[in-house]
Order: structure tokens, then sequence, then C-alpha cells
């Protein structure tokens, strides 16, 4: 029996050629899948929404199922169609506080909870504002995905139809994977996993 010793380092102080083969082995081996799931939720909220649905990827969208007098709606008629059907769903009651007890009233929205320790506590909403963050599975990519709606409801265009703004979704979610898989494979994205891990490597760069 033999002991061998080997020296290891941080990321920052390998070698620039040992840092290259440190980023590519950790890209060979990441699983895209595992950063992509916030995104497919986002979506599948988005698809549930509109009664939309896909063919073999979330970015196929169908749309045969759909009437077409309401695929064809446009200007303030698609403006009115989606503020009565949809305007709940995509503002939410404005969130103003929270306090340590419970709390009831008529002049804002209260939701009791309980905290992690069992304590109540409750949480304070507007009745009279509302925004459009994350009003989904309160993650940023319900608004990528949901931008094109927003837009519309911002700037109604008399040319732009529903069946137009589902293309724009659907365009949107191709988007949302495709820069989110850029993200996550770009050396800096890498780079600060690494180091947020202090993984440790051989000196030409081979994780340990």
């Amino acid at each position: 029996m033999r002991t061998i010793r080997i020296k290891l380092y941080k990321f920052n102080e390998l070698s620039e050629s040992a840092k290259e083969k440190a980023i590519e082995d950790y890209r060979n081996k990441s699983d895209y899948n595992d950063y992509s799931e916030e995104i497919t939720e986002s979506v599948k909220a988005v698809i549930e929404l509109f009664n939309l649905k896909t063919g073999r990827s979330w970015d196929d969208i169908r749309t045969s199922h759909i009437d077409d007098s309401i695929l064809e709606l446009k200007g303030v008629r698609l403006y009115k169609y989606i503020e009565n059907n949809y305007y709940n769903d995509l503002f939410t009651p404005k969130y103003i506080g929270s306090k340590d007890r419970k709390i009831t009233g008529k002049q804002f929205i209260f939701e009791a909870r309980k905290d992690h320790k069992g304590n109540d506590y409750t949480m304070i909403f507007s009745k009279l504002k509302r925004n459009n963050s994350c009003p989904l599975t309160g993650v940023c990519y319900d608004n990528d995905i949901l931008q094109p709606v927003y837009d519309f409801l911002k700037k109604p265009s008399k040319d732009v139809t529903f069946e137009d703004l589902i293309r724009d979704i659907e365009g949107a979610i191709t988007k949302c994977y495709r820069d989110n898989e850029e993200w996550v494979n770009s050396d800096e994205y890498i780079t600060e996993t690494i180091e947020a891990n202090e993984y440790e490597f051989t000196k030409d760069g081979k994780l340990n």
C-alpha cells in the first residue's frame, strides 16, 4: 500500500488553461433540465390559463380547439375579452405589508397565515391597486411569457388578433428556454457556480 498526496486548488488559484478545462468539464456534466423546471411551471400555468394545447414541445402551441370567432378577435374587442376573462389572473392585488397577528376587516384583503414556528401573521393586500409581478407562479418567467399580452393591454392594436398573441406567447416560451440554456452554459454562470460551491481542483483543472 502507498499514500499519494495531491495538492488541491481553488478555482481562482488555477492557471487560465486549467480554468478553461474546469469550466468545460462542468458544462459537459451539467444537466440543463435541472435549471428549466421553473420555466416549465410558468409555461404550464400560461397554457392552462388560456386553455391552450401543446404538441411535442412546450413551445408548439395548438389552437384548433379554440373557436375562430375568438382567435380572430382584435383591437377593443380583444382587449375587452382579455379583461373580462383573464384580468384577475393577469393582475393580482398589490401587497402592502404584514402584521404578526390575525387581522380582519373590509378595507383591505387580509390573508391569515402561520409562519414556520406556528405563529399567526397576516398578509395585507390592496383592494384597489393591482400589479402584474409574477402573477401565476411567483417566478419571473410568468412575466417573460405573458409580456406580449401586457404590451397589448397597455397599447391595444387594431391589427393584433388573439391568435397573434398566442403566437407571440409561443415565441416568448422559446426565447425563455433558449436564453436560460445559453446562460447556464456560459463561462460566467459556471464560474459563479463553481466559486459559490467552493469546488477544489487538481493543478490541471480536474474536479476533485
